[in-house]
């Protein structure tokens, strides 16, 4: 019906066209608007910064720029590189100390260990000769009374042949003292009161086989005189039991005529 209206009225057609362009029209610049208000707050002012364009670089400076980029790199390089190398020289020292440390202690609980292993060495040694020696007191302890029995009865007998055999020595030693003084005359001018000590040799038969004054009178013709005298009084008197020789193979006196016998 309206269709109809309108091709009988065109006029009326093109005012509601125009209508509703309009309303289009106002409609979009109403939206336009509300999105202007909400992006620009009322009184803020939008200022447009201009970007100056990058200066352009002559070749010189270019090349400049890259070896001074480059020789940066470069020390970084080496500085990273000499980092490195002091890290793993660190390392490497701190590897050795520990190396050396667990060596001083493995040197250290070695020796604790063979100290150890000496004491109880010794302490087994120890034991040992102990046990050796206290089985040895018992073995012997009914031998060591015998022996030692036998021992008191041998030194009572050596005790009395001793005692004999010192009286039989100090006999000699006499007998031959006044040999000497017999055979002994005195010098023309000698003073009384003059001695002398003499060292003899003998032989086994009592031959002098040297006299000679050790501890002088003070006196040369007297000390002459003495030893003149023993060689004139051999052979000596010496005792019959051989084994006493030994007391008289080289014998010492003094020699005093006015000692009173």
């Amino acid at each position: 019906m309206l269709a109809k209206k309108l091709r009988h009225n065109p006029g009326r057609f093109r005012a509601i066209v125009y209508a509703v362009l309009v309303h289009a029209v106002l409609i979009g610049l109403a939206v336009i608007g509300f999105r202007w208000t909400v992006q620009s707050p009322p009184g803020e002012v939008v200022q447009a910064v201009a970007v100056p364009e990058a200066p352009t670089r002559k070749p010189e400076e270019t090349n400049q720029r890259a070896q001074e980029e480059e020789e940066a790199r470069r020390k970084a390089e080496e500085a990273d590189k000499r980092r490195q190398a002091e890290q793993k020289q660190q390392q490497q020292q701190q590897q050795q100390e520990e190396q050396e440390k667990l060596a001083q202690q493995r040197l250290v609980a070695e020796r604790k260990k063979q100290e150890a292993q000496e004491k109880e060495r010794q302490k087994r040694a120890q034991e040992e000769a102990r046990k050796k020696e206290e089985a040895r007191r018992q073995k012997l302890s009914e031998q060591s009374l015998q022996e030692q029995l036998a021992a008191e009865e041998k030194s009572r007998q050596t005790a009395a042949s001793a005692a004999r055999a010192g009286t039989e020595i100090e006999k000699y030693r006499y007998l031959i003292e006044q040999r000497v003084s017999r055979s002994w005359n005195r010098p023309v001018g000698a003073a009384k009161g003059l001695k002398c000590e003499v060292h003899v040799r003998l032989t086994p038969s009592g031959e002098v086989l040297s006299a000679n004054v050790v501890r002088s009178s003070g006196n040369a013709v007297f000390d002459r005189s003495v030893e003149n005298a023993v060689y004139k009084a051999a052979p000596l008197p010496l005792p019959g039991d051989p084994a006493l020789f030994d007391n008289f193979r080289e014998i010492r006196f003094v020699f005093d005529p006015d000692k009173e016998t």
